[in-house]
């Protein structure tokens, strides 16, 4: 049996309304550290290998969550994906935020995004 690609760290995305006001709770007051400034979204460092990202966005939806599983096996995870009855968005690679991703809903209709940043973390 081939071996399983696996993940190397994970971030959660939050959309917020108003990014300068969540950096300031989540940097100055949290102190989280910041591992990338990507202008619309800011990713913290929470620990060695898990990330929490804020997105602006103009509606925030309370809910809207994405779960980023960060992995060098983009590919390979789509084609598992794939294989197990799941519809797969990509993977394609998204110049902005220099990164290679996927999307897949999870159960429950939670989204989960497999990416590779092209400048790691």
């Amino acid at each position: 049996m081939a071996e399983e690609p696996g993940f190397d760290s994970q971030v959660t995305f939050l959309f917020v309304e108003d990014l300068a006001r969540s950096a300031a709770f989540y940097g100055d007051t949290l102190g989280l550290e910041l591992a990338r400034d990507q202008g619309a979204c800011l990713i913290y460092k929470v620990t060695d290998d898990a990330y929490l990202g804020l997105c602006n966005h103009r509606e925030p939806d309370p809910g809207g969550v994405i779960i980023t599983l960060v992995s060098d096996d983009v590919d390979e995870w789509a084609e598992r994906l794939t294989a197990a009855g799941h519809t797969v968005e990509g993977p394609s690679a998204n110049e902005r935020f220099a990164l290679y991703h996927c999307f897949v809903h999870d159960p429950d209709g939670y989204l989960v995004e497999i990416q590779r940043f092209d400048d790691p973390l």
